[in-house]
């Protein structure tokens, strides 16, 4: 099964009676990347905490193929959403491997027992992200870096045809950053995977997905491809940051550079 649709229409959602995202509309591109950008404190988080179905609009739905999520049971919306929250917690003393083995809870039912297939797709999971090695370790001795790689096998092994991921490259170097991402690519190239992520970084958002939410104040301030959502104009909306954007050298596509006051005012002053 694959997406064929996943949209949020006219979303109020917020927190102890403070409303954070305000009447938002969107639609998600299936079989794509989508990576949501905005300042710290403009919903992104929020709004894929109601995709996913951990908070409940106070008005409006979101909808996967046509059906309202908070309508569908829990174990069916499992087998086809996975999520990594932002700061997951573990059990004490978990493993990784009985971590990522919880990934595939949902494709059993209360009789059921484990399988081939279980075996394989948790083997998967942990090459792919590197922690076959970790595997016997407990996830609370592990560096931030290698309890991430852990979190997202997990997010892999479930094997759900949509992926939210709350910045999924925390606590990574740079290096971990791009593989995590390049396997995020290959997942949705191999398996046509819908993968929607938060990310902070716009010059590895634009590089790595296929569309951008720039969010402002719990609404969508624009969508689209990065050459359209990625602009000088949007980034002083947005962040308000005066930048310049020019095309990636490696991918092509927008690469956004900041100007600080000091840079500014380098650029601005005759050389000495």
């Amino acid at each position: 099964m694959t997406v064929d649709s996943f949209a949020a229409h006219g979303l109020h959602a917020g927190y102890d009676g403070r409303e954070i995202l305000h009447d938002l509309s969107l639609e998600i591109a299936p079989g794509r990347i989508t990576a949501i950008v905005g300042a710290n404190a403009c919903g992104k988080s929020t709004l894929l905490r109601s995709l996913a179905r951990l908070l409940a609009p106070t008005r409006g739905e979101v909808l996967l193929d046509g059906r309202a999520i908070h309508r569908l049971p829990t174990r069916a919306l499992a087998r086809r959403l996975g999520l990594l929250p932002q700061t997951p917690l573990a059990p004490e003393g978990i493993t990784v491997a009985d971590l990522v083995g919880r990934g595939r809870h949902p494709h059993h039912g209360p009789l059921s027992r484990w399988t081939r297939e279980d075996d394989e797709a948790v083997a998967e999971a942990l090459a792919a992200t590197a922690t076959a090695d970790l595997a016997e370790r407990a996830v609370d001795e592990l560096s931030g870096g290698q309890r991430q790689r852990a979190w997202i096998a997990m997010a892999l092994a479930q094997r759900t045809e949509l992926l939210l991921l709350d910045e999924p490259t925390t606590y990574l170097d740079v290096a971990h950053q791009l593989e995590v991402l390049d396997l995020l690519t290959d997942l949705n190239r191999a398996r046509g995977t819908t993968v929607v992520m938060v990310l902070h970084d716009l010059n590895l958002a634009a590089r790595y997905a296929d569309a951008l939410v720039a969010m402002v104040a719990g609404r969508v301030h624009a969508s689209g491809p990065p050459d359209r959502v990625l602009t000088e104009a949007t980034v002083l909306e947005v962040f308000g940051l005066e930048s310049r954007v020019i095309p990636d050298p490696t991918s092509g596509k927008p690469m956004m550079l900041p100007l600080g006051r000091h840079a500014t005012l380098r650029a601005a002053s005759p050389a000495l």
